[in-house]
């Protein structure tokens, strides 16, 4: 067995603090604090905060998403609930509506490969959210408000 020297390198990551960015609203009953947008690949890592019965519209997600419950509940009826501590993994291909169903505000922390494409009762996309849509909506909110935006799409 031979030994190989490895370079040392200078950790290459990125630290954003969520307590400073804000919650923007997005759907009824909805709100995000986005985390990370990569241009390059698409990906869309953020919170999500929705509060007691909310739905979100049925989607569609070209690529997989993780999901990490940090606190509430919420489901897709298909036979489980997600509490503080589940995670969810959905396959690219996944069309849902998630629906709360705990009595607290439930929060979720999200990596969403690609887009979100919101669908009527047909399956026909009425709207797509993507990484460039949530940077406009986050762009837009800080200016209503008088906040200067953190570049969330820095490496």
């Amino acid at each position: 067995m031979s030994t190989s020297m490895h370079p040392v390198h200078k950790a290459l990551a990125s630290h954003t603090d969520p307590k400073g960015l804000p919650w923007v609203p997005w759907a009824p009953g909805h709100f995000i604090k986005l985390i990370k947008l990569n241009p390059i690949t698409g990906q869309i890592i953020l919170f999500i905060r929705s509060l007691p019965g909310a739905a979100l519209q049925m989607h569609f997600h070209p690529g997989t998403v993780v999901v990490y419950t940090v606190q509430g509940a919420w489901t897709y009826d298909e036979g489980w609930v997600s509490e503080a501590g589940d995670v969810i993994f959905e396959v690219a291909g996944s069309t849902h509506s998630p629906r709360m169903v705990g009595r607290e505000d439930t929060v979720v922390f999200a990596v969403i490969k690609g887009a979100l494409d919101f669908v009527d009762a047909a399956g026909n996309t009425i709207a797509t959210e993507n990484w460039q849509t949530f940077l406009k909506r986050y762009h837009d909110y800080c200016h209503e408000k008088g906040l200067t935006p953190v570049d969330i799409t820095k490496f």
